[in-house]
């Protein structure tokens, strides 16, 4: 059993992590982790990912429902609620509220889907699974994780997982299933974790049909190297091969995991702003971000062959 240094540990490393990649407001993490102190080091990190705001409708039957800092998402189908992402356990109570704000209930929730198996999107999947009994649809490797209780990606040495939840549903790269109208497609895009999955759909708004697309991940965690990851070895390999996918969609929608990674509160301000412009609406932003995230990539692997080979040339 872990101690409450290891766990703190563990924490402020993945909250770096987090900082690093994401830009998260340096004054959200420390507000948080100055709650009470007779929570435990892990719980004031959870604390500090869980902090929770009003839906948001994104566009057709699509609403943010996450936290400040981790997503989570629900499309309403006209036949049922396909819920994307549970988040950390502490999110519980605020995706319920968001979701019974929006004039629904947890139990119209009929399928839970996943960015990829990491604690703060799945570490609440096994109690929102038994509060609504909807079936879980996973991919692959992400699914034997998220089964097993147990992060098997590059950061697994932080110890940060979860209770087992069982896998009603067990697809393949470019599955798809339909609820009401809604048909959900399934694109294996590894690297961030092993079954990382970016999930596409078809909504109709008005008198048009807009591609959305649920991004995965595709950020390398700080700590994560990419040549020589005994817990991943192929992991440069998979990378490469997700960002060859990801280029070849072309959503007029792109949401992704953490709300920061597609400007919730900056799109937030523009609608304000233009009410009748619908700012998630915006298919030059996908490809942007991906190959921005393509380059962070490929200079990184850059970095670690030079040091690699420096490293080999003074060892002769």
């Amino acid at each position: 059993m872990k101690t409450v240094k290891q766990i703190f540990v563990a924490a402020i490393v993945f909250a770096f992590a987090i900082a690093c990649f994401a830009e998260l407001p340096s004054d959200v993490l420390l507000a948080k982790y100055k709650e009470k102190i007779k929570h435990t080091p892990k719980e004031r990190f959870e604390h500090a990912l869980s902090e929770p705001m009003d839906p948001v409708h994104i566009i057709g039957g699509i609403y943010y429902i996450g936290s400040t800092t981790v997503s989570s998402f629900v499309i309403n189908t006209g036949e049922g609620l396909v819920l994307v992402d549970a988040g950390t356990p502490m999110m519980f109570d605020a995706i319920k509220h968001n979701i019974e704000s929006l004039g629904f209930q947890l139990s119209d929730i009929k399928y839970i889907i996943s960015s990829h198996a990491h604690w703060d999107h799945v570490g609440g999947l096994a109690n929102m699974q038994k509060q609504t009994a909807a079936k879980v649809v996973a991919l692959g490797l992400d699914a034997e994780s998220i089964a097993s209780g147990k992060d098997t990606s590059a950061v697994s040495f932080l110890g940060l997982n979860w209770d087992p939840v069982p896998i009603d549903r067990v697809i393949k790269d470019r599955d798809s299933f339909t609820l009401g109208d809604v048909t959900i497609h399934a694109y294996d895009t590894p690297g961030h974790t092993k079954g990382c999955t970016t999930w596409t759909t078809t909504i109709r708004e008005g008198e048009k049909d807009y591609k959305v697309a649920f991004l995965g991940g595709t950020s390398v965690n700080a700590g994560v190297k990419l040549l020589n990851n005994p817990l991943y070895p192929n992991i440069a390999e998979d990378y490469k091969k997700t960002f060859a996918v990801l280029a070849s969609l072309s959503p007029d929608v792109y949401l992704a995991q953490h709300p920061f990674f597609f400007n919730l509160s900056g799109k937030l301000e523009q609608r304000k702003a233009n009410p009748a412009v619908n700012p998630f609406v915006d298919p030059d932003e996908w490809t942007m971000f991906i190959q921005n995230d393509e380059l962070k990539f490929l200079r990184q692997l850059d970095d670690e062959w030079r040091a690699l080979s420096a490293s080999k040339a003074v060892s002769k």
